[in-house]
């Protein structure tokens, strides 16, 4: 990253954290800041993304080792509830990913997959979450650019 100032050119690289006095900024978009800003993407929505507080607390859990597949099983519980249906979920992300809800036929595939036991929540969550929709949703490549902001 290079930011040009009143005092010339700071260059830094292989940064992946900055915190200053009154904020963080995450740049790992190919780590743990970019999981974070696509399960947040899929299941809250993209203008969570801007939330700080929800961005610092799936870094802390990913940093503290919770692993992409339990985040986004967490993230969907706290959204839905922790038996939420299948149709609830095929909703909720398709919604978030798409920008509408999904046509029955799709509905019926998506929650199909789910009730025969192809895909869980959290699997079509992942799934989801990592689509170039969502990519683009969050913006994640100008986010590799500017950084993530977290409390």
């Amino acid at each position: 990253m290079t930011v040009n100032g009143l005092d010339g050119t700071d260059t830094l690289t292989r940064v992946e954290r900055l915190q200053f006095s009154d904020m963080k900024v995450a740049f790992d978009l190919d780590g743990f800041a970019g999981i974070t800003a696509k399960i947040l993407g899929a299941v809250f929505g993209r203008e969570s993304v801007a939330n700080l507080q929800y961005v610092g607390i799936g870094l802390g859990l990913l940093d503290g080792g919770t692993s992409y597949f339990d985040l986004m099983q967490l993230a969907i519980n706290a959204r839905l509830g922790a038996n939420a249906n299948a149709e609830a979920v095929v909703n909720l992300l398709y919604t978030n990913v798409v920008g509408v809800a999904p046509g029955s036929a799709d509905l019926e595939l998506y929650t199909g997959l789910i009730n025969s036991g192809a895909y869980s929540a959290t699997t079509l969550g992942i799934l989801a979450a990592d689509t170039s929709l969502n990519i683009a949703n969050v913006g994640l490549v100008g986010l590799a650019q500017t950084g993530l902001e977290y409390m």
